[in-house]
């Protein structure tokens, strides 16, 4: 009988990729829930003359008080967030930061650990390196290059393409079509928009790219009652090929289409290899982060 294979820690399964050099002392100063399975954390950057510079799509090293190994969390802020400010600057935003949406799952320690009750860890200062290649615009290509971006997004696999997204939105830099495709599962019974994790960010980003924007929600489970005129198209099913095909674009110019994907194992495999057999695609445009 074959031996089992232990499941590798974040540190183990990410030993090559690149990783920065410094480490940063951040406080947890700050705990939002967004649903049942889901919660926002600020950690607030103590070094304020320095921050912390990253790419948006990365993640961070998180050293945790008491456990041996360190736990991986996308950083769902952008980068502006984590710069350093001066001694002039608005306090009452709280910059320097980084923002993380971490998951409930008992059998990560980490995880586990930044999900005990809130009182029991606001304050808690942790130690965060910044890490990790699945960032845009890709490495080594110029961004004014990418001329239709497909983002596709799978449960809290939208983590690091929120940071993405909203770094274009706030430098003013989307290309000049952007597709995005989010595909979400409803647990609980008579859900809010403010249980699907980003909604509210992404309508708040559409608002002001309707030109160059679209915003596909895909809804397995619960169903969700979005207002008329919201500019979502909305569907209650998974992402299809027809989708995959229509968020493309006419096959004479996907030279210069980048798609980004993230979720499940399963989704981001098939939907990979799905994007990759369409007419003229370049493979190599072709990014996903896998974090299981």
């Amino acid at each position: 009988m074959a031996a089992v294979r232990e499941k590798l820690s974040h540190e183990e399964r990410t030993a090559a990729e690149p990783r920065e050099d410094g480490l940063h002392p951040v406080k947890l100063n700050r705990i939002e829930q967004v649903n049942e399975s889901i919660r926002l954390l600020r950690l607030s950057v103590l070094d304020h003359q320095r921050g912390v510079k990253f790419l948006p799509g990365q993640w961070l090293d998180i050293f945790i008080p008491g456990l041996p190994k360190a736990g991986g969390f996308t950083i769902t802020s952008i980068p502006r967030d984590a710069e350093p400010v001066g001694e002039n600057a608005d306090k009452a935003d709280g910059r320097p930061y980084l923002e993380l949406a971490v998951q409930n799952s008992p059998k990560n320690p980490p995880a586990a650990r930044l999900w005990r009750p809130s009182d029991e860890i606001l304050g808690t200062q942790l130690v965060v390196r910044v890490g990790g290649s699945f960032v845009f615009p890709p490495l080594g290509v110029p961004p004014q290059f990418v001329k239709r971006l497909v983002i596709i997004a799978g449960g809290v696999g939208i983590n690091p393409l929120i940071s993405i997204l909203a770094h274009l939105h706030y430098t003013n830099t989307m290309p000049p079509s952007v597709q995005f495709l989010y595909s979400t599962k409803i647990g609980q019974p008579s859900p809010k928009l403010e249980d699907v994790l980003f909604l509210d960010r992404l309508r708040s980003i559409l608002k002001g790219n309707e030109d160059r924007m679209r915003l596909s929600l895909f809804i397995t489970g619960q169903r969700l009652e979005l207002e008329t005129g919201s500019g979502i198209d909305l569907h209650y099913r998974r992402i299809g090929q027809h989708d995959l095909r229509e968020a493309l674009g006419p096959v004479s110019e996907r030279r210069n289409a980048f798609c980004y994907v993230c979720g499940p194992q399963g989704m981001t495999d098939e939907l990979v290899a799905r994007v990759r057999n369409e007419d003229s695609v370049v493979p190599d445009q072709v990014l996903c982060e896998k974090w299981w």
